[in-house]
């Protein structure tokens, strides 16, 4: 049987995602924002194409909604309907979906519904809440193609090891979200779904891997999602759409049966963690999920429920009965002493530093120059195989390479490939850099003046807002994190402003390399209506403390 060109697989797949968005959830030419509107954020409010209920329900966090669904309040199946509504004209606008299953959710919540009002009880904490999850996420029936059109119109059998534990405390399912190719990529492209756009404005990118789903969570056509993170693919997607979300350890969430790139590649591992709109949704996702003990499902989840005991969060801060000290300290990473932040991001730290400081915490100065090392170590172990896993999946539909992936193949193609012996040494690189990390670390107790090392370390994740698309990452901050195992959270900040983010003109550059970054950002123009968010990362496996740290966080920067 002779295969199709790529260009009409492309052609099929995305016709068929534009058949199963309901005649009525498509956006009339009448009630469609013109092609050169830029931001879409709002149009769901002003557009008059929703109705005021199904604005209430989709503007609502994820602890919000299942707190009326279990009170009885809300239906599951009114929730299911208003926000595939929303992702729907989501898709329509930013082009963040890849499958579609909503006559599945549909028929899935009018089963949790009638078992509210038979038992008169939810079947878990999640009972009636929808959930999007990234493309490498397989669910029956459906295609995992994560950007590759060799693997397009090939339906899974298996389910990921999550969609299980998620379904089994209460979720429904009805999308997945786009990817780039390889999933290797600051931006969410692939020749398959084309290109996902920011809401906030629709020339610049929501980032990668994870973009599709930050781009349907920032929407609000989703209420929480689902994505993954080797070098950055949670946190510089969060940081450019306004979201909140976390990058955990490995073994807190189970990776078994999720599609993948580097698949066997164990030296750096990715992490699967959600993105939502709340540090609360955090703790819902997290306590949920450990509830359902995660570990007798997959070996590789690690035995530890979620934990409330003050050892592990220093402070009194509460969601519900969790509790952190009275006094923090973070360190204060602006850059990594090659590079600096952008003035966006140079003025988020300076506003965050002020909100902790004003609610009597500590902060101290706390540069992560190991950060250069971890890029170069990390980028070694990534391009061990020479590029061969791309190249196969690539190769196997004749489509072409992204431009900027290509040319990441082609460095890859010019060296040679490391040795058995090379690589190994690459690796007791990384240990011998996750013991200093740590002394480093350990050593701050000294200055914190709370008898602790710092509790958190906050930085941005790229050195500049959301930019244009295929602009390109001339440097970002995504290593340290997967490469030492460390918790990582995201919050948000602020967002460009045309006037106060212009470069000074005193400025003056650290590096050669910061000059080309400073160039890269350009000046507000450039990132108009881009959010602003920054990272706290924690030790390993302190996803309480990490999640109670942004609390913290959110509430200073509130007040």
């Amino acid at each position: 049987m002779a295969t199709l060109p790529w260009q009409q697989i492309a052609a099929q797949k995305r016709n068929e995602r534009a058949q199963k968005i309901p005649e009525k959830w498509r956006i009339p030419p009448s009630f469609k924002p013109y092609e050169d509107c830029e931001d879409v954020q709002d149009w769901p409010q002003t557009s008059g194409f929703f109705t005021a209920q199904e604005l209430l329900i989709t503007e609502s966090t994820a602890t919000e909604v299942v707190t009326k669904i279990a009170s009885g309040e809300w239906k599951a199946k009114d929730v299911v309907e208003a926000i595939c509504k929303r992702a729907s004209v989501a898709q329509q606008l930013v082009n963040c979906i890849t499958e579609i299953c909503f006559d599945e959710a549909i028929q899935r919540a009018e089963e949790l519904d009638a078992y509210f009002a038979r038992e008169g009880k939810t079947i878990g904490p999640l009972h009636g809440l929808p959930i999007s999850l990234k493309d490498q996420f397989n669910i029956k029936g459906l295609d995992t193609t994560i950007g590759y059109i060799s693997r397009a119109n090939k339906p899974v059998s298996e389910e990921s090891t999550l969609i299980t534990l998620l379904l089994n405390a209460g979720a429904i399912l009805y999308a997945k979200t786009n990817v780039p190719a390889t999933l290797m990529r600051g931006e969410t492209v692939n020749n398959v779904f084309g290109t996902t756009c920011n809401p906030r404005n629709r020339k610049l990118t929501s980032g990668g891997s994870s973009g599709g789903e930050s781009a349907l969570v920032s929407f609000r056509g989703s209420f929480l999602g689902v994505g993954t993170d080797i070098g950055g693919s949670i946190r510089h997607p969060c940081s450019f759409t306004g979201l909140y979300g976390l990058r955990p350890s490995h073994g807190r969430v189970s990776y078994q049966r999720v599609a993948n790139t580097y698949m066997g590649q164990e030296a750096v591992r990715s992490c699967a963690g959600p993105m939502c709109r709340s540090p609360s949704d955090i703790l819902l996702f997290f306590s949920s999920l450990t509830a359902e003990q995660p570990w007798r499902y997959d070996p590789q989840c690690l035995p530890i429920p979620w934990r409330y005991d003050p050892q592990c969060l220093p402070i009194p801060w509460r969601i519900e009965e969790q509790s952190l000290p009275k006094r923090l300290c973070f360190g204060f990473g602006m850059g990594d002493g090659t590079v600096t932040p952008s003035p966006p991001l140079r003025r988020a730290m300076e506003m965050t530093k002020e909100a902790l400081l004003a609610a009597g915490h500590e902060v101290i100065d706390y540069i992560p120059y190991e950060h250069i090392e971890a890029q170069e170590i990390i980028t070694n172990m990534w391009s061990a195989d020479a590029g061969e896993d791309f190249k196969q999946d690539i190769h196997a539909s004749g489509e072409p390479f992204h431009p900027e992936m290509k040319k990441w193949i082609d460095w890859m193609d010019a060296k040679p490939n490391p040795t058995v012996f090379e690589t190994w040494q690459n690796q007791q690189r990384r240990a011998v850099l996750a013991t200093a990390w740590h002394e480093r670390w350990e050593g701050t107790k000294s200055v914190t003046g709370t008898g602790r090392p710092i509790d958190g370390l906050i930085m941005p994740s790229t050195p500049f807002p959301a930019i244009k698309h295929n602009a390109g990452y001339p440097h970002h901050w995504g290593a340290l994190s997967p490469l030492l195992d460390l918790t990582t959270g995201v919050f948000p900040v602020t967002k460009v402003d045309l006037e106060m983010d212009i470069v000074p003109g005193d400025w003056k550059p650290i590096s050669d390399l910061d000059k080309k970054v400073m160039d890269h950002y350009g000046g507000p123009q450039e990132h108009e209506n881009a959010p602003v968010g920054l990272v706290v990362i924690g030790r390993r496996l302190e996803e309480e403390k990490v999640v109670a740290m942004l609390a913290v966080i959110a509430k200073s920067l509130r007040e």
